[in-house]
């Protein structure tokens, strides 16, 4: 007959409490509806104070004698435990036969091992420590609260220990190493990360040493981030927040999450931190070199280039082989041969023989471009995520190349934020591949990026880098002095560029040397020398800078002989004035005055950084009447006025002509667009270099200069005073580049006389560094802020000429001075969430004007000059910056923050440097394992799961109540109809079963016989709609591939399905082997028995009652006598060949099967045996109970568990 619902039952397993050997086995013990403990017991008030986990396995039992299928048997939690602090999970393991211990392992398994992290354990950590430190690159990103890492040392051998850690606080410091480069002590720069934990080590680990190189030892702890491995499917039910309606795809819960674990909340603040990180690009220097290095190369030789290696530029030939690089790896014809440590100009071999004789030195011609690591700031943008622009692929165009390796997109999916990051060959990639993949075009800017999840609607796709917009390749042509060494001699008998006592009278300077025989250069009146030396003359200062036509040794001494000049000083009108003397000597006159450059761009000239600046420049006269400066943008000679030597008289220009060029021009903010979908979105702004604008039409680019009138102290000689002769001793040299003011030069790179030179980061110059160590000899230093170089080693005899001069002049990161702009920036928070209400900002506009604003509890910026909003559940910040007094072309639509009575507002340009934030963040605190009976370390650090995922099976229902005092024949109408469920509960609680039927169909409930009923009664009718999961959001929003048929009122739920699929009694596999060595598998091992049991005629009989899901054996003892074996309930039986083995189940009363002797046959030897298995009616459910930290809020609670099919009708 067909399956009643009577026979459909909600069964114990034999241990029903929270021990190690709690679940196991089915029983035959019903779980009766509505009884109270039923399945778990009251929660105490330890477990309130603590938090508690509590597990219980039940099963899913069809109680038939026979084999009738319950079709799609699928158990939801169809209503949860009123208390908010009391939740309900549902999981199953499979395992009919598993224990609370098995149970809790594969619940702390949702997270396992990932890919090894950008970072290694510093030293040794001995057990009990619950700090440990990681040594990574300034560059890498740090753990944040929370996450979750695994130790493994000796992974893979039988030695192996394993540790997963929670970090709760993370802090970094930057500190400077030092390694020997062949005697000389270099510097690098490392992070060292203290990670503090949540549960103490249980193992001594073994760490390793700082390493310029990043490499953890070979016998080091490995670190490695966790991923998500979901080993368990989790359901669960949460409220609908909205009403659903009849045709309803879509419908809004309060989660998608569940409580599977108790945390406990901490605040952390968080305080002036900046908002754009610093960043530690590598920057191009210049154009390509190519130099020759000689050296042992092979796997255990790596090459030191000389400089730090710009991604995508090495190209290494030896013998007719060709080594390129590509994303860090040294490749051959499209194979990869080694690893390139860009950072700092390291090239190795990890393949042998990849060269013919590679034991012997050979001649090596690298080319590549040197490179610089300079702090820059980062540029920030964001991608909403909606509904309508949700996709896993995204493009967009980014206008600022990025440098190379400073692309990172991140991306919110399921709650956890993944990164992935260009590894300076254009490919886009996570820490796994799993977490997405992409390119960047270095040509065009164009991104395109496939995540490895679908974001989480509500998130921004954030992306950040940085750009050479503001840095200056210090190419020759910023080189002054002609490109040229000199020894600078000023007239107080100084090697020094610093003013001399004496002025110098023109045309009179007369310098001599003895290399070689005696050597001489004159002044030609025009400040220039000539003769065996080129270089310059500063009559007024009284300096000589000298570069001789071959360079004399250390040490020589320069004789200087003049003809002092008496220097007068006088103030006059910089536009027009009388010096107070005539006869003015040709040549000695020079000024300081103030010059203001104004730019332009036409209708955007409202985009560039700034429109005007005012510097201070040197003005000379060129001895023919003509007074001149150089512009500091271009190092251009730029002619100002005249001067009228005889009538003692100066006349400037107040405009003054110059070239657009500028080297130190404002850059232009360009807004940003990303394509997502087919439609647009504006995400923020970037930054093009004045120099790299282009010119449109009606939009030209333009760079006025006008010299601004004031008095100036003008210097000048109209006599002469007595002759002199200054011996000075030259132990250096010096070489200059053109600097852009408040600037460093950074990673200056030259050839003089054939020496290689290199500046290192503590700005010591040294000479011919080693391929094979990096180590060079210290022969001088580096004035970065100046530009000026000073050589205290050079090969006499040499030409003073500097070739491959490469070099960064960089910006600095913080101050006014910084060229780093923005109208609109987005950020994550160092942590998240944030506590509503705590977070703030405060920084400096471009005008000067400061701000510090704070936001509401509603996540709302409305400051008067900075607009925006913070999502405090995962710590996004978007700001605007505005001013309200603005020119209305700035105006921009800002409707879509939400501020009552904000829509269009003039843009305006923020410092980004000066941006910092303070909030207060929430971590959660893992609590005591041993109190939970969990170890909370491998699951989310906040204790919640997703039971809602795309193709999984959710259920919408709704359960109302009648309640009446019923009488025989009398007809309840529940006022709906299509019914999944009715149930009648009496006055004290208990559950009625019988007097009455139901009308599902019609949605009636009539009763018949209501003799002993506890009146009144309540009538339980429930609604319910069944579609598979298109899509779950971290917001709420679950949508279904199906239309819902009934209307859903507040108070309904949506339950996540734990699919169990058709249910019935089955024998599933059944040979014979010749003998059996313990060894439990599905297949034959060894030989088959002679003899074979005869399934096909005589099948193994089951039932639904009576089966379980378990391995059997029939091992013969003799010819016709066998035992009967299970894999879990072991020997449970022994029979013959001549009559029906039926072995009880206990827990029935029935068989576990029925063996007909007439199948047995003849041949049956001692030993062998016959497999088989068999497969029960039932499906193992644990069931969670997860009690948060907290007072009772519910003293009588309870939840509802529903098993749900179908039956066969016929």
């Amino acid at each position: 007959m067909p399956i009643q619902s009577g026979d459909v039952k909600l069964l114990k397993s034999a241990v029903m409490a929270d021990v190690p050997e709690g679940g196991g086995a089915p029983t035959g013990n019903a779980i009766a509806d509505g009884t109270s403990n039923a399945i778990f017991p009251d929660i105490s008030e330890l477990d309130r104070a603590g938090g508690r986990v509590s597990l219980r396995k039940t099963f899913l039992g069809i109680q038939t004698d026979d084999t009738d299928t319950y079709f799609g048997a699928n158990v939801i939690v169809a209503d949860p435990p009123q208390d908010p602090r009391v939740s309900v999970t549902l999981f199953s393991t499979k395992n009919t036969f598993d224990t609370r211990t098995q149970a809790a392992s594969r619940i702390e398994s949702y997270l396992t091992r990932g890919p090894e992290w950008g970072g290694y354990m510093y030293e040794n950590h001995i057990v009990g420590q619950r700090v440990i430190q990681l040594f990574q690159r300034p560059s890498e990103q740090l753990p944040n609260v929370g996450q979750t890492l695994v130790l493994i040392h000796n992974e893979g051998l039988s030695t192996e220990k394993v540790q997963y850690v929670r970090a709760t606080a993370v802090s970094a410091k930057e500190r400077t190493f030092t390694f020997d480069q062949s005697g000389a002590a270099t510097d690098y720069k490392a992070n060292i990360v203290t990670v503090e934990l949540s549960d103490a080590l249980r193992y001594d680990f073994a760490g390793s040493p700082a390493s310029r190189y990043f490499q953890r030892a070979a016998s080091g702890t490995k670190l490695r981030d966790t991923t998500v491995a979901d080993a368990g499917t989790y359901v669960g039910v949460v409220p609908l927040v909205d009403a659903a309606g009849l045709g309803d795809l879509t419908v809004k819960a309060a989660s998608m999450f569940t409580q599977l674990v108790p945390s406990a909340q901490t605040e952390t603040p968080i305080s002036d931190v900046r908002s754009n990180g610093v960043s530690a690009a590598l920057v191009a220097t210049g154009a390509a070199i190519t130099r020759t290095l000689n050296l042992i190369f092979n796997n255990s030789q790596a090459m030191h280039v000389g400089a730090p290696i710009y991604p995508g530029s090495l190209s290494i030939d030896r013998s007719g082989v060709t080594l390129t690089d590509a994303g860090g790896r040294l490749m051959n014809v499209g194979t990869e041969v080694g690893r390139v440590d860009y950072d700092n100009g390291i090239v190795t071999l990890a393949a042998p023989s990849v060269f013919s004789s590679e034991g012997s030195s050979a001649a090596h011609a690298v080319t590549f471009i040197p490179a610089d690591v300079p702090d820059l700031i980062t540029d920030q943008r964001a991608i909403p995520v909606t509904i309508e622009s949700r996709s896993q692929s995204y493009a967009f165009v980014l206008d600022d190349i990025p440098l190379k390796r400073t692309l990172a997109i991140s991306y919110l999916a399921q709650g956890r934020w993944y990164t992935l990051r260009e590894d300076g060959s254009g490919a886009i990639k996570g820490l796994d591949s799993a977490y997405g993949v992409g390119t960047l075009s270095f040509t065009t800017g164009s991104v395109v990026v496939t995540l490895g999840a679908l974001p989480d609607v509500g998130s921004r796709i954030i992306i950040q880098s940085a750009s050479a917009v503001n840095t200056v390749p210090a190419t020759n042509t910023l080189l002054s002095h002609g490109s040229k060494v000199y020894f600078p001699l000023n007239t107080s008998g100084d090697l020094s560029e610093e003013k001399g006592e004496k002025a110098i009278k023109i045309g009179s300077a007369i310098i001599k040397w003895d290399h070689g025989g005696m050597k001489t250069a004159t002044d030609n009146g025009l400040g220039q020398l000539t003769g065996d030396a080129t270089g310059s003359v500063d009559y007024t200062e009284g300096v000589v800078r000298i570069s001789p036509n071959a360079m004399p040794p250390a040490g020589t001494v320069f004789l200087l002989d003049i003809d002092g000049d008496i220097t007068t000083s006088v103030s006059v009108d910089v536009l027009s004035g009388y010096l107070g003397a005539t006869n003015i000597r040709p040549g000695s006159v020079r000024f300081y005055a103030s010059v203001k450059f104004t730019y332009g761009l036409g209708f955007s000239t409202n985009q560039l950084l700034f429109q005007e600046r005012v510097v201070s420049v040197l003005v000379r006269d060129n001895g023919a009447g003509v007074l001149y400066f150089k512009d500091p943008g271009n190092n251009q000679n730029v002619n100002c006025g005249t001067i009228d030597y005889a009538a003692g008289t100066i006349e400037n220009n107040s405009v003054v002509p110059v070239s657009e060029f500028d080297i130190s021009g404002p850059s232009r903010n360009v807004q940003w667009y990303g394509v997502i979908g087919s439609g647009y979105g504006h995400q923020g702004t970037t930054q093009q270099r004045w120099n790299d604008i282009q010119e449109y039409t009606n939009n030209n680019r333009s760079r006025q200069c006008e010299l601004l009138a004031s008095a100036v102290s003008v210097s000048y000689s109209n006599s002469t005073a007595s002759a002199d002769s200054i011996s000075i001793k030259a132990n250096a040299c010096c070489l200059r580049t053109e600097m852009v003011p408040n600037y460093t030069l950074r990673g200056a790179n030259f050839m003089l006389g054939g020496v290689l030179y290199k500046q290192l980061p503590d700005n010591t110059l040294v000479r011919d560094p080693s391929p094979t160590t990096g180590g060079g000899t210290p022969s001088g230093s580096v004035a970065g802020a100046s530009g000026v170089l000073t050589l205290s080693y050079w090969v006499a005899g040499q030409a003073p000429t500097v070739s491959n001069w490469r070099g960064v002049i960089a910006p600095p990161t913080a101050g006014l001075t910084a060229p780093f702009a923005t109208s609109y920036t987005v950020f994550r928070t160092a942590a998240s969430p944030l506590r509503p209400g705590s977070f703030s900002v405060l920084g400096t506009l471009m005008d000067g004007t400061s701000f510090n604003v704070a936001a509401g509890v509603d996540g709302k910026i409305n400051g008067t000059r900075v607009k925006g909003r913070v999502d405090y559940e995962y710590g996004v910040i978007e700001l605007y910056f505005v001013n309200p007094s603005g020119p209305a072309e700035l105006n921009t639509d800002l409707s879509h923050l939400q501020i009552a009575g904000l829509t269009t507002i003039p843009a305006d340009l923020v410092m980004i440097n000066s941006i910092r934030y303070n909030t207060v963040s929430y971590s959660y605190l893992p609590l005591d394992a041993e109190l939970l009976g969990i170890d909370p370390v491998r699951l989310p650090s906040d204790g919640r799961v997703p039971i809602f995922r795309a193709g999984g099976f959710a259920v919408v229902g709704h359960t109302g109540a009648i309640t009446a005092t019923v009488s025989n024949n009398q007809t309840i109408n529940c006022g709906r109809v299509r019914l999944s469920r009715v149930r009648v509960i009496d006055s004290n609680g208990q559950v009625v079963n019988t007097g009455y039927t139901a009308d599902l169909e019609a949605g009636t409930v009539t009763f018949t016989n209501v003799a002993g009923y506890a009146q009144p009664v309540t009538v339980q009718h429930r609604i319910e709609d069944m579609a598979v999961v298109r899509e779950a959001s971290i917001n709420g929003e679950i949508s279904f591939t199906r239309a819902l048929t009934h209307n859903y009122p507040a108070g309904s739920y949506v339950s996540s399905a734990l699919i169990a699929g058709d249910l019935f009694a089955r024998t599933n596999i059944v040979f014979d082997q010749a003998s059996w060595d313990g060894t439990w598998q599905d297949t034959v091992k060894g030989a088959v028995a002679t003899a074979t049991y005869n399934v096909a005629q005589f099948p193994i009989a089951v039932t639904n009652r009576g089966a379980i899901s378990e391995r059997w054996i029939i091992r013969f003892t003799n010819t016709t006598s066998f035992d009967v074996i299970g894999e879990n309930v072991g020997v449970i039986a022994s029979g013959t060949v001549t009559s029906v083995c039926a072995p009880i189940n206990p827990a029935t009363g029935v068989p576990y099967f029925s063996i007909d002797p007439l199948g047995w046959g003849a041949g049956w030897a001692v030993g062998n045996v016959m497999r088989f298995n068999t497969v029960g009616a039932q499906f193992p459910v644990w069931v969670v109970r997860t009690v948060q930290q907290g007072p009772e809020t519910v003293p009588d609670d309870q939840f509802t568990l529903l098993i749900r099919g179908d039956v066969d009708t016929l």
